[in-house]
């Protein structure tokens, strides 16, 4: 009797881990690829996810406001993030990122080789270490392929050892990729200002450019608008952020070279969600 009531058990349970099996399998296979610009304030987020696969680039100001955004396009029961970048070290980027390295298995860690002399930094550096994440500091040519095929390229640094320098300026060493999906390529170019933006192997081919340094004038220049030519541009923004980003002078070139502007401050979280074809809302 005992030995049918655990045959019968032990049946059931496969039963079930096969069904959860096939039902995670099917729910990756047919997810969307999504890009998520997250309304995380006066900074930088962007949440890149197909199925149970998730990159993020950078974290935002603060980390409670971070998890809050993010559990709202990751599975509730998915706790590991494949991939983080966090493309300079300024508190807007990085803040977050503590709380999210010490709440979820993070695979990889991307970053620069500048170090900041803050709490906030000392404590990332030791989340990392704590939970044995593998860092790495990446340069042109490094990718990474999503189950479907798209393509999250690094376009700079060129090499790892041209962040030597900007120690006063890591803005300009900030960290910048092309993600490209079946029918989108989205520029995203942490706070790289002109002088560097300006020199990026890119060219015309870019639909969706996130505006760098979240919409100052040091970034996103008219040259720069005129070689990319993209469709849509994203500014991550607080709200009445005391920068008064973005800057008017910025809008306006901005708004008389593309289609469309999203605003994170204005719209929230603006995504992009890619089968057959991307499309847009905001939250």
């Amino acid at each position: 009797m005992r030995k049918n009531i655990l045959l019968t058990i032990l049946f059931l349970s496969f039963c079930v881990s096969t069904l959860c099996a096939l039902t995670l399998y099917e729910l990756n296979r047919f997810a969307p690829v999504q890009v998520a610009f997250l309304d995380v304030g006066q900074g930088d987020a962007i949440l890149i996810t197909e199925g149970s696969y998730q990159i993020l680039i950078d974290g935002g100001p603060d980390g409670r406001v971070l998890l809050e955004e993010i559990g709202r396009y990751m599975p509730l029961w998915d706790r590991t993030v494949e991939l983080v970048i966090a493309t300079h070290p300024d508190s807007d980027h990085i803040d977050g990122l503590v709380d999210l390295v010490q709440n979820y298995n993070v695979e990889q860690f991307w970053g620069i080789d500048l170090r900041r002399q803050t709490n906030v930094f000392a404590a990332l550096e030791r989340n990392l270490r704590n939970r044995e994440v593998l860092v790495q500091y990446p340069e042109r040519g490094w990718h990474v392929l999503l189950p479907s095929g798209a393509k999250l390229e690094i376009i700079y640094p060129f090499v790892a050892g041209d962040v030597v320098g900007f120690a006063d300026e890591p803005n300009n060493a900030s960290i910048a990729a092309i993600f490209t999906t079946a029918d989108e390529k989205f520029f995203l170019g942490g706070d790289l200002h002109s002088a560097v933006e300006d020199l990026l192997p890119i060219d015309r081919s870019v639909t969706v450019l996130k505006s760098s340094h979240h919409g100052s004038g040091t970034s996103t220049s008219q040259y720069f608008l005129n070689r990319t030519m993209p469709r849509d541009v994203i500014i991550s923004a607080g709200k009445d952020n005391r920068y008064n980003h973005p800057k008017d002078e910025v809008l306006d070139r901005i708004r008389r070279s593309v289609k469309n502007v999203y605003r994170t401050d204005h719209q929230g979280s603006i995504v992009y969600r890619c089968l057959d074809f991307c499309t847009v809302s905001h939250d």
